[in-house]
């Protein structure tokens, strides 16, 4: 039978377990939706797809990655005051209510800032950010996005080169298009039913 004093060590080395595991918790997200908010705490603003006053030189500056062949211009970039953490942010118009997921576009978007911005300023971002009008969404720069990415890429370069291409339709990748409707041959629009007028 274990006495107390025996179970000292147990004691003494509970609070570090617990601290252990929310740090692995924080490490382990990949997507996370919050109330939007303004700013970063210990971050200075580097980077904005405006230009400001002649000082900021490089805002309005259009960003292009010679390795990746991309080029644009993520509305905002924060660099971390002690180190040289990057985190871009993209402020989207719309709302995203109750969807707890970003739009697809605006999230490969994002992923893409990410493979540019490690090419432009020799950084690897761990997250970026997608702020909505009523939420924003904290996503982290993970193997699998930056995958997903460079696939994209490689399938819009082919199509460009053959002129042919296959579309991925689906109710929640049309869902946002703003083909949905107009141009795309893909996506047929619900012929409206004809209402009897009574006599």
């Amino acid at each position: 039978m274990l006495l107390l004093k025996d179970m000292d060590w147990i004691f003494s080395y509970v609070p570090f377990v617990l601290l252990f595991f929310l740090w692995l918790k924080e490490q382990c997200w990949i997507l996370r939706k919050r109330k939007k908010r303004q700013g970063f705490l210990g971050y200075k603003l580097i980077y904005a797809d405006q230009k400001g006053n002649k000082r900021e030189k490089d805002f309005g500056k259009l960003l292009y990655s010679k390795k990746y062949d991309i080029q644009g211009k993520p509305d905002y970039i924060f660099q971390k005051r002690l180190g040289n953490a990057i985190i871009p942010v993209e402020i989207k118009s719309g709302s995203i209510k109750d969807d707890n997921f970003p739009h697809p576009g605006d999230r490969m978007q994002l992923a893409t800032y990410f493979l540019l911005i490690e090419d432009v300023y020799g950084v690897r971002p761990k997250y970026g950010r997608l702020v909505y009008k009523d939420y924003m969404f904290d996503i982290r720069n993970t193997i699998a996005i930056r995958r997903e990415v460079r696939r994209t890429l490689a399938n819009m370069r082919k199509m460009l080169y053959t002129g042919e291409g296959k579309a991925n339709c689906s109710v929640a990748s049309c869902r946002y298009c703003v083909c949905k409707g107009t141009v795309c041959p893909y996506w047929q629009v619900p012929k409206q039913r004809k209402v009897k007028k009574a006599e």
